[in-house]
């Protein structure tokens, strides 16, 4: 902002040096001939009387005084001299060069004899260079009297927008009352409010809905068990064991709602441990022996030796490796791999499958609840668009992220990226609420 100030500072200065004296021609002339009569005047009673060598004699002597203000004009340069110019000397006897104001103009003046006599401009030097620091300097500093504590109201309305970003809505930013961004603040706090109730409303009513769900489930459950019991009808049995199902379906439906309401919940934090990563993960898939044996699928596992040991979550790393895990044992058509690889100061879970993949396309939107592609919405593939988005949100509070490509295996490929830590910088590297 300040250099934009400045160079147009300038600019204004050199039009009005530069510009001034053209558009108001008349008005210059006048000041011209104002400043520099007397001046003439002394030259033409100083030079007049005497001639030739005795003329040059005095001008160099004044010269000498004068810093070479004053030279005589050639006959070759009074013919090159513009037409107005010439006018002006012989209805004056004065002219200016028309290159500037009367202090950096050259003042041309008719002497007795016919000659003609320039007289150059005198300018302030490195005075001149002062003032014009001295200016700027003044500039800059009303520009940051008035601009710091404009910036700081804006910082700490961007701090709050980004912890409302991040999921602390009750973020607001507080602003003093004469904050020149008072008006902004208030919109943006009346805002979050709004947000932040709608919000609100709508994870309490998730969550209420879902606590209550529960309790006729298992209701569901235990008649259709004892309507079972009562019964010997084979085709009966088939279709207590479907509504079963359904029910079974509903109640995970319901789990996986409470889990992303839960990490919805950003100051619910969970202390990290050191765990065994490969005993870990190969105990957390979620996936028995019989459903792979059943899907025909197996799994193969390729961990670095180098990540023996991490400090992570483990109840969160966990289910999202347990989602991950499941998600491709239902698009796999035989081989599901898992891959841990070292990185810079991080370390990626790569899950991969041999199914027929993700168009790029659908990518992006993949890790929104409920989203669900075309072809996971029957029964032979599952899912109700909650485990992804479950991973994602479990990403983002380990400090890491997730993303989605094809594999070599012809499938999709799932890579969560998560950062190196051990115990001793866990404080640091817990996340903020």
């Amino acid at each position: 902002m300040y250099l934009i100030v400045a160079v147009l500072s300038i600019l204004s200065i050199i039009f009005v040096q530069r510009g001034f004296p053209h558009l108001f021609s008349t008005q210059f002339t006048t000041q011209m001939h104002r400043e520099y009569v007397s001046e003439a005047m002394l030259l033409r009673g100083y030079l007049g009387p005497v001639r030739d060598s005795a003329q040059q004699a005095r001008l160099d002597s004044m010269n000498r005084l004068n810093q070479q203000r004053y030279s005589r004009v050639s006959e070759d340069q009074m013919r090159s001299l513009s037409a107005a110019t010439r006018q002006d000397l012989a209805q004056y006897g004065m002219a200016w060069s028309g290159r500037g104001d009367v202090n950096r103009s050259n003042i041309y003046i008719t002497l007795d004899d016919g000659s003609l006599l320039e007289v150059h401009p005198q300018t302030g030097g490195w005075i001149e260079w002062v003032a014009y620091v001295v200016i700027f300097s003044v500039m800059l500093a009303a520009i940051v009297v008035w601009l710091t504590p404009h910036w700081r109201d804006l910082e700490k309305l961007r701090i709050a927008a980004a912890r409302f970003g991040d999921g602390a809505l009750d973020a607001r930013a507080k602003l003093s009352e004469n904050s020149s961004i008072k008006q902004l603040c208030a919109y943006f706090n009346n805002m979050a409010d709004r947000i932040g109730a709608l919000i609100t409303a709508q994870r309490d009513m998730v969550n209420a809905a879902s606590h209550e769900l529960r309790t006729p489930l298992a209701r569901l459950e235990f008649g259709l068990v004892n309507l079972m019991d009562t019964t010997d009808d084979d085709n009966a049995h088939k279709r207590i064991q479907a509504m079963r199902k359904d029910v079974e379906e509903l109640d995970i439906l319901v789990g996986e709602l409470l889990t992303l309401s839960m990490l919805e919940q950003s100051s619910l934090a969970e202390p990290r441990e050191k765990i065994m990563l490969e005993d870990f993960l190969r105990s957390a898939t979620g996936i028995t022996s019989e459903e792979l044996a059943l899907r025909r699928n197996t799994i193969s596992w390729h961990i670095d030796p180098t990540l023996k040991e991490i400090v992570t979550e483990p109840r969160s790393l966990g289910r999202a490796f347990s989602n991950l895990v499941r998600n491709a044992s239902r698009y796999a058509r035989s081989t599901i791999r898992v891959r841990a690889e070292p990185g810079v100061d991080s370390w990626m879970l790569i899950v991969e499958d041999d199914g027929v993949g993700i168009p790029e396309q659908e990518r992006e939107r993949i890790f929104e609840p409920f989203y669900r592609l075309d072809r996971s919405r029957d029964r032979a593939t599952g899912g109700y668009g909650l485990g992804l988005a479950i991973v994602k949100k479990i990403a983002d509070r380990l400090g890491g992220t997730v993303r989605v490509g094809s594999s070599e295996l012809g499938g999709a490929m799932f890579v969560l990226r998560f950062p190196l830590l051990n115990l001793g910088r866990q404080a640091q590297a817990q996340l903020p609420a």
